[in-house]
């Protein structure tokens, strides 16, 4: 997977969490609420930064995101830490692709060390 594609992947899950966050009820009664019109510029970042992304990609990314809380998740010591599987060694010969895990589906990153 490209460097910049990966970013942005990685940048659109951060902002999906914060949006996720923000919408908690347990957030807002502990005070942690915000205004209407940030709660907006959230929203189009998050959309901006997914049309920044290959349409497949973004496709694939939106599909996961409404079965999974977390669409991507990076490999660690040859596991998906999505759904901690060991991934096979062919996959991981592949890892500079965009590769999603043949258990769980999503799509993976490796961390660089």
């Amino acid at each position: 997977m490209s460097d910049v594609v990966e970013m942005h992947l990685k940048l659109l899950f951060d902002l999906d969490n914060l949006i996720a966050d923000t919408e908690e009820p347990s957030y807002k009664k502990m005070g942690f609420q915000l205004e209407e019109e940030a709660s907006l510029v959230l929203i189009r970042k998050r959309n901006e930064l997914l049309q920044q992304l290959p349409k497949e990609i973004a496709q694939i990314y939106e599909i996961l995101k409404k079965r999974y809380r977390q669409a991507i998740a990076p490999v660690e010591s040859e596991f998906c830490l999505g759904c901690f599987q060991k991934l096979p060694t062919e996959l991981i010969t592949r890892s500079q692709n965009i590769t999603t895990c043949p258990n769980c589906g999503r799509i993976l990153y490796w961390r660089k060390k």
